[in-house]
């Protein structure tokens, strides 16, 4: 991983380790750290040679305790709650958890654990960026936060679009009170949303457009929400105002350390999206990679 940009394809192609049958098991417990990837392919070659189940060849060779793989299959076939919350359609990790975007989103998830979240050089916090309004943003960071939940991650949304904010009306939770209030220095006002049915996903809505975001970001109080975030979450996504709004997203993607471009094939103009790099690179914010969200 160099200075500025990984390789885009790091996050954007399916990440393949193991075999079909043990692709989730081994995926879940390289993601949590348990095995490394060398140990998971060792597993996978002597599980095809022996025609032994995956699970079974780890705990044989060592490499995990039967209480690793019982919680990894619990995660693997929990990925989605029999009475999901009433959230909206574009939701597809709740809503239509067994599409290809759904798939699509599984994949990014991967991929951003490896190569950012759990990565030496990487960290738990991600700022997902977009040149336009309607790119689809806000979608991508809110099923990527389901899909970090959903196999375990203590995983924290927060909608850091003071200009448009769009958390709350994805997840159908109350807007009252949220980030804005909470810069603004009434610290009770950052209200943690959790899901129903997703115990590890919590969501910080905006609660409220206020008329001064870099003045609110500025202060001092999101680098200390930042701060504190990160003792207790596994994995921070933090949604931001598009770049032709504002460049609030600068603010905010320096104190996560990184940030993941979103552009859609039917909104994103090539040149503005350049421009945005260009803007990122100007002012040493680390892009993590890119992905093309097929909603907005």
């Amino acid at each position: 991983m160099n200075d500025q940009t990984t390789d885009a394809r790091l996050v954007t192609s399916p990440v393949h380790y193991f075999a079909s049958e043990s692709h989730l098991l081994g995926e879940w417990l390289v993601m949590r750290g348990a095995i490394s990837q060398q140990q998971a392919d060792e597993i996978a070659r002597v599980s095809a040679e022996r025609g032994l189940r995956f699970g079974e060849v780890a705990v044989e060779l060592g490499h995990v305790s039967e209480d690793d793989i019982n919680r990894a299959l619990a995660a693997q076939f929990d990925v989605a709650p029999q009475d999901p919350a009433p959230v909206d359609a574009s939701l597809i990790m709740i809503t239509d958890p067994h599409s290809q975007g759904a798939e699509d989103i599984r994949s990014l998830r991967n991929a951003l654990v490896l190569r950012w979240f759990k990565h030496p050089e990487g960290a738990r916090t991600l700022s997902v960026i977009s040149a336009g309004s309607g790119d689809g943003r806000s979608t991508i960071a809110a099923n990527l936060a389901i899909a970090c939940a959903q196999v375990g991650f203590d995983t924290l949304l927060i909608d850091a679009d003071m200009r448009a904010p769009s958390q709350h009306t994805l997840f159908h939770v109350e807007d009252r009170f949220g980030l804005a209030g909470f810069l603004a220095g009434r610290p009770s006002d950052a209200i943690n949303h959790e899901i129903p049915g997703f115990p590890k996903l919590t969501v910080i809505t905006v609660g409220g457009t206020p008329p001064n975001p870099q003045e609110l970001l500025m202060r001092g109080m999101f680098q200390t929400l930042i701060r504190e975030a990160k003792q207790r979450f596994e994995v921070i996504i933090v949604d931001t105002p598009a770049a032709s709004v504002a460049t609030d997203y600068q603010l905010i993607a320096a104190e996560t350390q990184g940030a993941m471009l979103v552009t859609s094939r039917n909104q994103t103009r090539v040149q503005e999206a350049r421009e945005l790099v260009a803007a990122c690179r100007s002012f040493g914010i680390r892009l993590v990679g890119s992905t093309m969200a097929t909603t907005s």
